[in-house]
């Protein structure tokens, strides 16, 4: 029997769908997002690097915004796997499209997790930081209990 035909009953299927670990780039945004980034970077999660650019880009000058953030994000963003940004309402994602040139320019698809509390959620009427977030990225999903982010991440990477 082979498995690629007949796994969970759909061709192309294979058994064991995490069979090679992936890498995660995982990119906060915002003051927000920066925080769940850095509690996501606290749970030792296998195969992720985490980056926080908490700070928007004065002037124009987003290199400068984003050696801020530290570590080598152009390096994480052309080896990954999968590319996260995560932001919550309200956040500046001013340098979504920056982090999504980066991942581009490797042919690299990039999905944002935005953060959008409950008793929000009526009024999630297109701002500024959905606007930003939806025409920088390939998906965009939308969710109210930060805790979604590393159970996702966990799920997908290890």
């Amino acid at each position: 029997m082979n498995p690629l035909k007949t796994a969970f009953g759909l061709p192309g299927r294979i058994q064991t769908p995490n069979s090679k670990p992936r890498s995660i780039a995982l990119v906060g945004l915002g003051n927000g997002g920066a925080g769940i980034a850095r509690g996501v970077s606290g749970q030792d999660i296998a195969h992720l690097d985490v980056h926080v650019l908490a700070k928007s880009a004065a002037g124009d000058n987003t290199l400068a915004a984003i050696q801020a953030g530290g570590g080598d994000l152009q390096r994480a963003l052309t080896t990954a796997d999968m590319i996260f940004i995560v932001a919550c309402r309200g956040d500046d994602v001013g340098l979504a499209p920056v982090v999504s040139g980066i991942a581009h320019s490797r042919n690299h698809p990039v999905t944002a997790l935005y953060i959008v509390p409950p008793q929000e959620t009526a009024a999630i009427a297109e701002d500024e930081t959905l606007k930003t977030l939806r025409s920088s990225v390939e998906m965009l999903v939308v969710v109210s209990d930060q805790s979604y982010v590393p159970a996702m991440i966990a799920a997908l990477g290890s």
